[in-house]
């Protein structure tokens, strides 16, 4: 039979797969509906609604306990005040019935009167026409318009009448009312935070909402409509001043952490599981009152990672520890977002982020670890040798070279070099030699021979000192003991053999110990004529060195030479003094020629150049190599450039840029890159077999976990990332406060004195703090700018009765003076470049009364009045007072004797005492106290003038330190024991 069907598929088989495929399209896009709206950000969104039903029903109950009572009390006294309405009932419901009447007839008399004077108005307008048009109208109105006022009078009249009764009924009313308002009133004042509470409650906990609120609270949140409110959504914050690059331009970080960190600024959920706990430090961190809110810095301005994440994947967590990731694997299924160029930092290494903002500072608060980190850059000289655009280095680390003849003998150098921790063990020089890349015998005798060339190029040509003079710069090492203590060397030293005694862990106060090197085994370094010269003036030797002078005598230089020079470290003397090799040396100069020459010419050149040719030729190349100069000052490389890579932006370097070499155990991240490659410089290149001169060649600290931890922090912290202007802390600094800060920390102001309240550890080695080093703080508002200058570059005797020492710093300039008081200055707000003389008017009777104050307290106990010596024993002794008027500030001096204890806590200085007007009221004050204190009637502010200003007027000399010197040289020290408990000691005037 012939079909006329001319289609070529069977329309049935059609049919059969188009349902087909209908469902499978139908099953995915109910599925695309459910994966679209099933995000993982929801699921802790609805966790944490459960959370805090849970907590708002504790604080609930909480603040229920907590007016059970006056609950209670208020609600009998509001049933009670309830039942007296209720007993005057019959007379409310009278006052209510009358007033409704009342009002009824005051409407209907109030439209009697507007009525009423509607047509007063309209015959008052015919009136006044007539008035100006006399024969336009006839004269009857003026009858009707005294006629209408006369009836509108009256209609006003009775709805006044009306309104009075209105108000007089609602008084009765009001008054039956208030009582129960008033407790009414009491109870809902002592229920506010339940009220509160409890309406947060229900709009959490859908079985306390209303039928139709719950079906509205679930409609809200379905696919499609949860366009219009959503309680399940997107929480993100628009950072405006943190940008990210995409490549042409930067966006705003828009940040949605808090989609799953919901509520993260609130104290109540600090006992709740991640991610709902309270961040920590909200006095610094999230809360509109801290320094870094929420709105302004979001999340990842400080974490890092991907702002716009929703999931525990797509936001970039990084794990903190193996641990950790083995958890985040198990729990999360988490994994590495292989091409997000900024993964979070890990926990230990957040603070690195400070640094964008508060670049040029290591004492940011709440910052410890960056701190240390970038303080650990400079003490190592990391920034000497790698580039940091934003850290740079403050000056080279290492002693300058350029005298090393008059200083040390070649062997010891040599021994040095090769292994400085067996000479010290905390050096911070590193080990250049004897690393895990060096190990074969052939680099181990090459390495021999390149610190023979250094140490023949370090000494090349010059004068050796032979050492024969040392008995005459040899002292009584006892008091060079004494003195190491007392003077102030341990502000910047130890002199510690035993490593477990040392400063330890490594932190910013125990770092200030060590600014100069620990000064063990200088019997087995230098010579006696060397160290007594450093001694008397460093300036001399090394201009560059931050050592300052402690302005000793010859004879305090020479015990102080003796007690250094009897630490000896034998086991180092006993080292083998390094052999060279002249065929080792041989190869090496030809390594070093073939790299600049054809392999012909290098081999005839060397085999023409003498044993100190290939010496200082190889010493060079070496030095250059190794890039000694970094940290030292070498002749021939005054100029020459840092050898290491840049770090100016080392921790947002890619990891393609970093190379692991054939290690496949490192995790491969920047921040496991950079812990290695501090623990072990070479380690990346195990198992390559490389020319020796293509070997790592950084070298190798030791340093300890922690300062690996820091320094890393410190170097993720150079980067690209960047903020707005306003964000930056640093920025909104006066120059002089940064430039200032920098200085301190270059020459360790901190190791003696408490700065910004860090510092003076100095004090722990010294015993009692008024023996110790002035507390600086409030130094910008108590120091006269002028005096504070010339007190700088000429130290003078201020508390007599203390060993340590201002030293001279002869290297600071003084305009670097300047900047450091300026940073004085800006610290306590004090913004006064000149001082101008402060005039006392002695005829006042505040000044009087100030001199009889400064009799009845006796200030002349302790404190010097010029060259008179005060009454009491010099364990007591306080400043001289002549010096008062140049050197302190007088709104200072103020409120230092109102209360000392506020300015300095710890200062034996007691506040003057100041008599109340009680006390000057009583009949004989005037013959106890005088005419001129009577006359202030208990003043306190005018008497403290008054005796700020007697001191002003104190004559002397200024400058005791000769006869203070000459006192205890012939007196001694000894009183450090002396029981002066009940006595006083002016600390810091």
């Amino acid at each position: 039979m012939f079909k006329n069907d001319e289609r070529y598929w069977d329309i049935n088989q059609l049919n059969k797969w188009f349902g087909i495929s209908s469902l499978i399209f139908l099953i995915s896009m109910v599925w695309v509906f459910i994966d679209d709206n099933d995000d993982e950000f929801k699921i802790y969104q609805k966790e944490f609604r459960k959370l805090q039903i849970e907590i708002t029903q504790k604080n609930l109950d909480k603040e229920l306990g907590a007016v059970k009572d006056s609950r209670e009390k208020f609600e009998e006294r509001l049933v009670a005040t309830q039942e007296i309405y209720s007993s005057h009932a019959n007379e409310v419901a009278s006052i209510e019935k009358a007033l409704s009447d009342l009002q009824g007839k005051f409407y209907k008399a109030n439209m009697n009167y507007q009525g009423q004077k509607a047509k007063v108005d309209e015959i008052k307008f015919l009136v006044e026409s007539e008035n100006v048009h006399e024969n336009s109208h006839e004269k009857s109105h003026r009858d009707n318009y005294n006629k209408a006022l006369v009836k509108l009078d009256g209609l006003k009249l009775t709805k006044e009448n009306y309104e009075i009764e209105i108000k007089d009924n609602e008084e009765k009313l009001k008054g039956l009312n208030n009582e129960l308002k008033k407790s009414q009133e009491e109870l809902d004042f002592i229920l506010r935070d339940v009220t509160i509470a409890d309406g947060k409650l229900i709009s959490l906990d859908r079985s306390r909402m209303s039928f139709l609120n719950r079906i509205g609270d679930i409609v809200r949140d379905l696919p499609i409509l949860d366009f219009m409110d959503p309680y399940y959504k997107v929480n993100q914050i628009v950072v405006k001043d943190v940008h990210y690059d995409v490549n042409f331009t930067t966006m705003p970080v828009v940040d949605r952490c808090t989609s799953c960190h919901l509520e993260i600024s609130n104290p109540d959920n600090i006992d709740a599981e991640q991610p709902f706990t309270t961040h920590p430090d909200l006095d610094l961190y999230l809360t509109s009152s801290s320094p870094h809110p929420l709105e302004s810095f979001g999340c990842t301005s400080c974490h890092a990672g991907r702002s716009r994440g929703t999931s525990f994947v797509s936001s970039a967590h990084t794990p903190n520890s193996t641990e950790q990731k083995h958890d985040w694997e198990e729990k999360h299924d988490w994994e590495k977002i292989h091409h997000w160029m900024q993964p979070m930092f890990p926990k230990r290494y957040t603070q690195a982020s400070c640094f964008k903002c508060h670049m040029n500072t290591s004492d940011l608060a709440g910052a410890e670890k960056l701190n240390l980190g970038l303080t650990l850059v400079d003490k190592a000289g990391c920034n000497s040798c790698h580039v940091a655009g934003n850290w740079r280095s403050s000056g080279k680390t290492g002693p300058d070279l350029r005298k090393i003849n008059e200083k040390l003998k070649p062997d010891w150098v040599a021994k040095w070099i090769k292994n400085p921790r067996s000479f010290r063990y905390n050096t911070r020089m590193p080990s250049i030699f004897e690393q895990d890349n060096q190990t074969t015998e052939k680099i181990a005798k090459r390495n021999i021979n390149e610190i023979a060339s250094i140490t023949h190029y370090l000494f090349n040509n010059k004068h050796l000192d032979n050492g024969k003079t040392i008995n005459k710069y040899l002292g009584n090492p006892q008091n060079g003991e004494k003195i190491f203590q007392t003077v102030g060397c341990m502000g910047c030293h130890i002199s510690e053999t035993d490593a477990s005694l040392a400063p330890s862990p490594t932190t910013f106060s125990n770092l200030t110990k060590l600014q100069g090197p620990n000064l063990v085994g200088m019997g087995s370094k230098v010579s006696a004529e060397w160290l007594y010269n450093w001694l008397k003036n460093p300036h001399d030797y090394m201009a560059s060195t931050r050592m300052p002078n402690l302005r000793l005598s010859d004879q305090e230089a020479k015990d102080l030479t003796a007690f250094l020079l009897d630490s000896r470290i034998y086991e180092f003397d006993k080292l083998e003094t390094l052999e060279l090799d002249t065929i080792v040396l041989n190869e090496l100069t030809v390594d070093w020629l073939r790299k600049m020459n054809p392999e012909k010419f290098a081999v005839a050149k060397a085999s023409k150049m003498s044993t100190k040719e290939k010496l200082a030729f190889v010493g060079e190349k070496s030095i250059r190599h190794y890039g000694c100069f970094g940290c030292h000052n070498i002749d021939g490389f005054m100029d020459a450039k840092p050898i290491g890579t840049e770090i100016t932006y080392q921790g947002s370097k890619t990891l393609d840029k970093l190379d692991f070499g054939l290690l496949h155990d490192i995790e491969h991240t920047n921040f496991a890159w950079i812990e290695n490659k501090l623990r072990t410089p070479r380690i990346y290149d195990r198992g390559k077999e490389s020319d020796p001169l293509d070997l790592l060649k950084m070298p190798n600290f030791y340093f300890t976990e922690d300062e690996i931890e820091a320094i890393t922090t410190a170097i993720l912290a150079f980067n690209t990332d960047g903020v707005g202007k306003d964000l930056l802390a640093h920025e909104n600094l006066p120059k002089y406060n940064k430039d200032g800060h920098r200085l301190v920390k270059k020459y360790n102001c901190q190791g003696c004195h408490l700065i910004e309240n860090r510092g003076g550890q100095l004090v722990e080695q010294i015993g009692p703090a008024e023996y110790g080093p002035p507390n600086l703080n409030t130094e910008g508002k108590k120091a006269n700018p002028n005096w504070l200058l010339s007190f700088f570059n000429k130290p003078i005797t201020i508390r007599p009765n203390i060993q340590v020492r201002m030293p001279s710093f002869h290297q600071i300039n003084d305009k670097e003076w300047d900047t450091i008081i300026k940073y004085f200055q800006g610290i306590d707000d004090e913004n006064i470049g000149y001082r101008a003389d402060y005039i006392v008017n002695e005829k006042s009777t505040e000044f009087h009364a100030g001199e009889k104050l400064h009799e009845l307290g006796a200030c002349n106990n302790c404190h010097f009045y010029g060259t008179e010596f005060p009454i009491q024993t010099a364990s007591t002794w306080a400043a001289n007072l002549a010096m008062t008027k140049v050197r302190l500030n007088p709104d200072w001096v103020v409120e230092w004797l109102r209360e000392p204890q506020d300015i300095m806590p710890g200062t034996k200085m007691p506040a003057p005492y100041i008599p109340t007007s009680d006390i000057l009221d009583v009949d004989d004050a005037e013959a106890t106290w005088g005419n001129n204190l009577v006359k202030l009637s208990g003043n306190q502010d005018a008497m403290l003038e008054g005796l700020r200003d007697y001191l002003w007027t104190i004559d002397g000399k200024i400058d005791i330190s000769q006869e203070v010197k000459d006192y205890f040289e012939e007196n001694g020290y000894d009183f450090s024991d002396a029981d002066d408990e009940d006595e006083w000691d002016e600390e810091d005037w």
